[in-house]
């Protein structure tokens, strides 16, 4: 039903196109994704999380039945650290070369490199026909487009002479590709050029945001880690003549209220019981309203005009079959490639300090506490490891610490192949190692009250979107565990 909808929406959006083109114009549509960190799909720990390359590649190709489609990559796709441990390199390079067919799948015409797709050698897996080191042309509908890849920090007389270079050479349109921190773009002047596609996020919560900087021209910047997109529709009517930059602004009273409405239901659901169903319907239907708000038609004046808009990908669109295979490829190789490198490279785990206590294991805890072990079942946490093996990513080295106890700590798992008696969020995971206690159980060897930084760790705004901590705290605290027993 979703994807019906999805369609109808594009359909009318096609129709509108139609009616509203001037005699003789040319349009085309750019879609630029930047700082995708090599994000393949959400975590999946929240309900309603944006992002995934198979609803990326889904979006796209309902685009293109509407308007030619340029796909370009604006920088920072393949990696998301500036380094690994070894262990680690091993899944960044299989991630990276999943990324890399998913966007060459996607239909990617163009390629930027930043810092964070350099970490590692991942030249062998996108042709050089898709890199973009230097000023380059690339056509879609019948129109040239010119790609600029800028220096840090930019230089504006080599960015004008390049620009004037790409004009020469038959570029109607000329996007400055920067890759400059977006704290740093504010103030940025770059003559010459249309319109700047930002990259090079500070941090992961920052993804959250679209940026767009005022300029002339504006610097804009997509959703971080394939959450959203910037689309940009370019209609071309006078050849040589220069272009007015329109912000598709959506009503913003109207998706305000959709989405305080959208946060209400949502808070309701952990309690709603067997009403959860028809809210989650309600929910989606809201969703659906507000990206056919998001996507609406923008009316433009005379001339020519690049008009932009940020389109979140959201939980509702489809998903693409074949992308979806390149995810599950992914999983079986890590889990192949991480459980290979383990056995072949046993490492100890970190010795404790001197006094410093270590992790037990569950066991331990349950063994005084009955009560708060029989609660804790009764919880999500007790249930983390095998959310992981649901979804096959138990051997995920990026999921693996926020479901296990301890991990890569004295006394915890250290090994992705000997997680047995550390599986799940147990007792330590919030109130530390337990070894001091478990030898003299005393309230001051304890972490007794969890500070919303512990919780935070895991709780990470990537990952769990909805997070409040009072909010979060009442559903692990019950009898034994926060609460008085109830006598007879």
């Amino acid at each position: 039903m979703v994807r019906v909808l999805a369609c109808l929406a594009l359909a009318l959006l096609a129709a509108c196109a139609q009616a509203c083109r001037t005699p003789g114009e040319r349009r085309a549509t750019l879609v630029f994704v930047s700082d995708l960190w090599g994000q393949l799909e959400p975590c999946g720990c929240s309900e309603d999380m944006k992002g995934g390359l198979d609803r990326l590649a889904a979006y796209l190709a309902e685009l293109r039945e509407t308007s030619p489609v340029l796909l370009v990559d604006a920088g920072d796709a393949l990696f998301d650290q500036e380094a690994y441990r070894p262990e680690e390199e091993v899944q960044a390079r299989i991630r990276a070369r999943a990324v890399s067919r998913a966007l060459l799948r996607m239909g990617l015409s163009a390629k930027v490199w930043g810092e964070r797709d350099r970490v590692l050698d991942a030249s062998a897996w996108l042709p050089e026909e898709v890199r973009v080191e230097g000023p380059a042309i690339r056509r879609v509908g019948g129109i040239a487009v010119g790609l600029l890849p800028l220096g840090e920090p930019p230089d504006p007389v080599a960015v004008q002479k390049q620009a004037d270079e790409l004009r020469s050479r038959g570029a109607e349109v000329v996007v400055g590709l920067a890759h400059v921190r977006r704290t740093e773009a504010i103030g940025l002047r770059i003559a010459g050029v249309d319109l700047v596609v930002g990259s090079h996020m500070e941090s992961v919560p920052e993804g959250d945001r679209t940026v767009a900087v005022e300029g002339p021209p504006p610097v804009l910047y997509p959703l971080g880690r394939g959450q959203g997109v910037l689309q940009v529709e370019l209609h071309l009517r006078d050849r040589g003549k220069p272009f007015s930059i329109v912000a598709a602004d959506a009503p913003r009273e109207e998706i305000r209220a959709l989405d305080e409405r959208i946060r209400a239901y949502e808070e309701r659901l952990a309690a709603a019981g067997d009403a959860a169903a028809a809210l989650r319907e309600k929910i989606e239907e809201l969703r659906r309203r507000r990206e056919e708000l998001s996507r609406a038609p923008a009316e433009i004046e005379a001339g020519n005009a690049l008009v932009y808009r940020f389109v979140t990908i959201s939980p509702s669109l489809p998903r693409d079959a074949e992308i979806q295979a390149i995810l599950r490829d992914y999983d079986r190789e890590v889990a192949e490639a991480n459980l290979a490198y383990a056995r072949e490279n046993p490492r100890p785990c970190p010795e404790p300090v001197e006094g410093e206590p270590v992790f037990v294991g569950q066991a331990a805890c349950a063994a005084c506490h009955p009560a708060a072990q029989a609660f804790w079942e009764k919880t999500g946490h007790a249930r983390a490891y095998a959310t992981l093996e649901k979804a096959s990513k138990q051997y995920d080295l990026s999921c693996i610490s926020c479901h296990v106890t301890g991990w890569d700590q004295p006394g915890g798992p250290c090994r992705i192949d000997r997680v047995e008696d550390r599986k799940d969020v147990g007792c330590e995971s919030c109130h530390g190692p337990g070894s001091l206690h478990v030898q003299a159980p005393t309230r001051d060897n304890i972490d007794l009250r969890v500070p919303e930084a512990t919780c935070l760790s895991c709780h990470k705004p990537e990952h769990s979107l909805q997070f409040d901590y009072a909010t979060y705290l009442s559903r692990i605290l019950g009898p034994g565990h926060g609460e008085k027993m109830e006598t007879p």
